[in-house]
């Protein structure tokens, strides 16, 4: 059984056993309001050594302010893997919206990200969106929000491919289903049409499990699948990352 074999087996007993474990202690605490800002670190880390050399080092981490009527999400990604000294996978992102609430369930938000990854093709692809939001279910055990806006897309690609700009589209939803007091199911899915060139779009998936280990420690079991209908150069159309990490909320 190799090493990233172990971790995930270890991720999915904390998530199973992890969580029910603490569940009395927390309904025990008394509930305290919600907070104007919270934010969480994930890291994620796998060294193996012998017949294959293998380093894989994932972090990432997101602050949030919520509106009142003024909201601010920062959210950043980081993600490198050597296999036997050879770099196969490096991604940087960057990203911050700013909302403002409409009411209940009306926000209207506006947002710039920044993302590098040399093996999909770009240099850099920069992303300035704008649009409204729509909170379909507001709990308490299903969350789901709809997002719909214009953007506008500057990408650096790596040469000899040429770089280009267009204005594009913005279809997203964001869901949270509350399996129980310390677990939940998370799930953002957006795509990206571009105006310019209707065939030229893309698609972001992110599935995650994580469970709470008590207020301030969690496990996160995810998968994120990135496609591209028309991939730069020999780049495939696809791309995913698996992930086992230790998310500290605070």
């Amino acid at each position: 059984m190799t090493m990233k074999t172990w971790l995930w087996c270890l991720a999915l007993v904390l998530v199973a056993a992890g969580g029910p474990a603490f569940a009395q202690d927390a309904a025990e605490e008394e509930a305290a309001p919600e907070p104007l800002w919270k934010g969480s670190l994930g890291l994620a880390y796998l060294d193996t050594s012998g017949n294959s050399e293998t380093t894989t080092f994932g972090l990432d981490f997101s602050t949030e302010r919520r509106p009142t009527p003024w909201g601010l999400t920062v959210t950043g990604r980081f993600n490198r893997n050597e296999d036997d000294g050879v770099l196969t996978a490096e991604r940087l992102f960057l990203g911050a919206r700013a909302r403002r609430a409409l009411g209940e369930r009306w926000e209207f938000f506006g947002g710039l990200s920044a993302e590098k990854d040399e093996f999909a093709g770009f240099d850099l692809l920069f992303l300035a969106e704008t649009g409204v939001t729509y909170k379909a279910l507001v709990g308490p055990r299903h969350f789901l929000a709809l997002d719909a806006g214009v953007t506008w897309t500057d990408e650096d690609r790596v040469e000899p491919e040429p770089d280009v700009n267009y204005l594009g589209g913005l279809l997203g939803l964001a869901y949270e289903w509350k399996l129980s007091d310390t677990a939940s199911l998370l799930e953002t899915l957006r795509l990206f049409p571009n105006f310019d060139e209707s065939s030229d779009w893309r698609l972001t998936s992110e599935t995650a499990l994580q469970a709470s280990v008590n207020s301030w420690l969690a496990v996160r079991l995810g998968y994120e699948i990135r496609y591209r209908n028309e991939p730069i150069g020999d780049s495939d159309d696809t791309d995913t990352t698996s992930t086992a990490s230790v998310v500290f909320s605070f």
